[in-house]
């Protein structure tokens, strides 16, 4: 199951378009020599200083969004509701500080431990939201700034191709309603009829 793991010029292009291209591939954490996977079938795209919606609109700069800042392929982690975690990837160049929310995985490897982390047995319950992937796949603050590189934390190509147009559905981001008319921006990407995508789907 193995596969190679994303190179950096994956994350170097339009945070659009990594969002896209994300569907499909593969993201692995080690946790004590088990890996904790899944594909990623939801997305949203966060597009830096002109998005009311992102962490570092109008080149807002601190602590917890450092690692926006940061060269794209690196790990953006940040702590919500004093309770839950959320996994981004970085994007574009050093400076250009945008990223890509991963909203939805389709648990693979490591199942029973996702299970005892998420005390359920309800395989499409583990990592349909932001929040449950993270705490299904053991990521938290620790992981913030990490190298997607690896060995800890990375993407694995297992689509050589993007999924086509006709299979993501593209809508508004969740939970944005704030942002002005950034909240209506069709961001939020998912692969269409896929019954592990958060609940709320398009």
């Amino acid at each position: 199951m193995t596969r190679p793991i994303l190179p950096l010029r994956f994350y170097a292009g339009k945070t659009v378009d990594v969002a896209r291209r994300l569907l499909g591939q593969r993201l692995v954490h080690v946790v004590n020599d088990e890996r904790l996977s899944g594909l990623i079938v939801e997305t949203e795209a966060y597009l830096g200083a002109g998005d009311r919606a992102c962490h570092s609109f109008n080149r807002r700069r601190t602590e917890r969004v450092e690692a926006m800042y940061l060269p794209g392929g690196h790990a953006y982690v940040y702590f919500i509701y004093g309770m839950h975690f959320c996994f981004n990837v970085v994007t574009r160049s050093a400076e250009e500080p945008e990223a890509v929310l991963i909203r939805a995985l389709v648990p693979e490897e490591g199942l029973e431990t996702m299970r005892r982390r998420r005390r359920s047995s309800h395989e499409r319950d583990l990592t349909n939201g932001p929040a449950r992937l993270c705490e299904a796949l053991a990521i938290d603050k620790s992981c913030d700034r990490l190298s997607l590189q690896g060995p800890r934390l990375f993407i694995e190509r297992a689509r050589a191709r993007a999924y086509p147009d006709s299979m993501i559905a593209a809508s508004p981001r969740v939970g944005v309603s704030y942002a002005g008319d950034a909240a209506a921006w069709p961001l939020r990407f998912s692969v269409r009829d896929c019954p592990h995508v958060s609940k709320f789907r398009p």
